[in-house]
């Protein structure tokens, strides 16, 4: 018995039919595995709802740190500055090991950014955490060194100051809402 030939062409149709059916299975594979991609993209960062932070609970915490609100009038002279001469361009957000030119803070604080100084002796503890703030909000923080300020944490926004002589958990509290009633309140 030998091999029957189709002499109609029934194979090539056969294979031809086998191909458009494994195509459409790719195809079709293809585009349920582009929905749920879609569907489990993250895409961009969630924006973060922080809830408001009221003056009195910033005054509260504060005072439990033994910190120092202090606002400014024009031509007061807080240290750290609060206000005054500013550079051409802002610091951009991040963490200083070494502390950005004085006069672009100030261009930061008015774009709306708030600022966290710390004395260069500061406990490398202590100095993560403030590191760790400032990776909470990125583009909206600046965490610097401050060799010449008397304090050892402050948080700056323009025209505010929270100064703290210690470096606590409370101060630390303090400075995070700080930055939560502040950020975003420049006059650019």
């Amino acid at each position: 018995m030998g091999a029957s030939i189709d002499p109609s062409g029934g194979g090539s149709r056969s294979r031809v039919a086998t191909a458009a059916y494994i195509l459409a299975w790719l195809v079709g594979a293809t585009a349920l595995a582009g929905i749920v991609i879609v569907l489990l993209d993250p895409g961009e960062p969630e924006a973060v709802s922080l809830r408001p932070i009221h003056e009195t609970q910033l005054v509260e915490a504060a005072g439990r740190a033994g910190c120092e609100l202090q606002r400014s009038e024009r031509g007061d002279r807080l240290d750290p500055a609060v206000d005054g001469p500013a550079a051409p361009s802002a610091a951009p957000a991040g963490f200083y090991d070494e502390a950005p030119d004085a006069s672009s803070l100030v261009a930061a604080l008015r774009r709306g950014v708030v600022v966290i100084h710390f004395r260069a002796d500061l406990d490398g503890d202590r100095v993560d955490e403030l590191r760790r703030i400032q990776e909470s909000a990125p583009n909206g923080t600046i965490v610097t060194a401050n060799p010449t300020m008397s304090f050892q944490v402050a948080a700056t926004a323009y025209r505010r100051l929270l100064g703290c002589p210690e470096a606590s958990d409370e101060s630390i509290e303090a400075a995070l809402l700080f930055r939560g009633r502040f950020l975003g309140s420049g006059p650019e």
